[in-house]
């Protein structure tokens, strides 16, 4: 049996595993760090470089999450995933972006408790694996950043190394303040910065996950504007139950009801649904689209 969403599935999920060569050197890279930062944070006592080295694994868990997601989206269409499993990538961005927010209050507090019992940190040593640091992230960006929009999850990780990239700066100028001043409270909070800037990062895009998964209208999808094309549409007298929502972070779909006037016949209302469709592919991006043919307004529902 052909199921009508397929061959697009097929095609958008085989164009983000395109990046799936990325994403594992991104994986490999940030793994490297992680021990190379929890082994600086154990000999230096730099809360900093322990709270970099927890937000490096959860990164590189999440490019690893993604991966799987996107291999997994590659399987077809069936009749009871008749849409395929394109929101996988999507569930894998909100657990990605979770469980970063979950970490950065887990910093926040520990940090919090330094201020109160401050340690002694190294801070040349701090700045020095800064410098490393924030070249590997700014290399793991670039690597996954698209000119072009890319899958929630994708660009979820993405994000989560710009905000690393520039989390780094931070830890570096935490470094060199701790070697000019001696002051031991810059350790921790720069610990605070740093995940205030994580988590900046991270909001925006965990609540997109969320719109997804609510089947929210997509921001970037007007209704009142798809209405006003149908209604130019020849033989078009009303629209109504129109409902727009994503099946993934890159597939838009749309259902509706579409009264016909009363002269329109069956073969004529086919052909008028026909060109609808292919003005909401054409102008709207809308590929998956469900239209009820109606020769008068149906009942509201009663409840």
């Amino acid at each position: 049996m052909d199921f009508h969403s397929e061959h697009d599935h097929m095609d958008g999920a085989t164009s983000r595993l395109n990046k799936g060569g990325s994403l594992k050197v991104v994986v490999g890279l940030n793994l490297v760090l992680v021990v190379v930062l929890a082994i600086g944070g154990y000999r230096y006592h730099s809360l900093v470089l322990y709270s970099a080295a927890l937000h490096q694994f959860v990164d590189s868990a999440g490019v690893g999450i993604t991966l799987s997601a996107l291999v997994l989206s590659l399987k077809p269409a069936s009749s009871r995933h008749s849409y395929g499993l394109a929101r996988l990538e999507v569930l894998a961005a909100l657990i990605n972006g979770v469980a970063l927010l979950a970490t950065t209050v887990w910093i926040v507090i520990e940090a919090a408790h330094r201020i109160e019992v401050p340690a002694v940190t190294s801070g040349a040593s701090v700045a020095e694996l800064g410098v490393i640091g924030g070249v590997i992230s700014l290399i793991s960006f670039l690597l996954l950043h698209e000119k072009t929009p890319s899958s929630l999850a994708i660009r979820i990780n993405a994000l989560h190394f710009a905000a690393d990239s520039l989390a780094w700066l931070v830890t570096i100028a935490s470094g060199l303040l701790i070697v000019a001043t001696g002051a031991k409270l810059i350790d921790p909070i720069s610990s605070i910065l740093v995940s205030t800037l994580v988590l900046l990062a991270t909001w925006k895009l965990v609540a997109q996950t969320v719109d997804v998964l609510l089947e929210a209208t997509p921001k970037d999808v007007k209704p009142s504007e798809i209405v006003t094309e149908i209604l130019q549409q020849s033989d078009i007298a009303d629209v109504h139950h129109l409902h727009i929502w994503s099946l993934g972070s890159e597939t838009p779909a749309l259902s509706a009801h579409i009264v016909f006037t009363e002269s329109v016949d069956l073969h004529v209302a086919q052909v008028r649904t026909d060109a609808i469709k292919g003005m909401l592919s054409e102008k709207f991006h809308i590929d998956h689209a469900t239209i009820e043919i109606e020769c008068h307004p149906c009942e509201a529902p009663t409840h």
